[in-house]
């Protein structure tokens, strides 16, 4: 039996494909690198948003206590945590008279709840961005969850603490 002794011979194509994989690879550790440097989804400042949770049954304030965790829409990403609850009124109806007059009319089994929740994000132009692609601003509404409750809050304030 004869065997070839066939060397392999490294030329410069070789070289080349070689070259090209280091530099993918490098490029693909810089961007990502890169992008939590710059980081859309930057957290550096910490905002307190004043919120309102407007006409939801009797007992929901108990839910929406200090501590609980509001996540966003089904995404479940988390946007802030309630630090506290300012007011629980009645909730008002405005209802129009046989006479046309527009009389307030509080409903008992329904209340607004107000608070402060502490969030972090960065400034931008458009307003206060959470996540990296959520903006908050003053009358932003968010359909939320805690886990134990769903609602709608609507953003009334926001202001940096840090």
């Amino acid at each position: 039996m004869v065997k070839d002794n066939k060397k392999y011979k490294f030329n410069i194509i070789d070289l080349i494909i070689i070259l090209f994989i280091i530099l993918a690879i490098a490029g693909i550790v810089i961007r990502y690198d890169l992008a939590d440097d710059i980081n859309f989804g930057a957290t550096g400042e910490v905002f307190d948003i004043e919120f309102k949770v407007l006409d939801v049954l009797r007992g929901t304030e108990d839910y929406l206590q200090a501590g609980e965790l509001f996540y966003i829409d089904i995404t479940s990403i988390l946007i802030g945590e309630v630090i506290d609850i300012i007011d629980v009124i009645d909730s008002v109806r405005h209802v129009q008279t046989v006479e046309g007059d527009i009389v307030t009319s509080s409903v008992q089994e329904r209340v607004d709840i107000t608070g402060i929740m502490r969030s972090r994000g960065r400034t931008t132009k458009e307003g206060i961005m959470i996540n990296g692609n959520i903006f908050v601003t003053a009358n932003t509404r968010f359909f939320i969850h805690t886990g134990k409750r769903e609602c709608m809050i609507i953003v009334m304030n926001v202001k940096s603490v840090s």
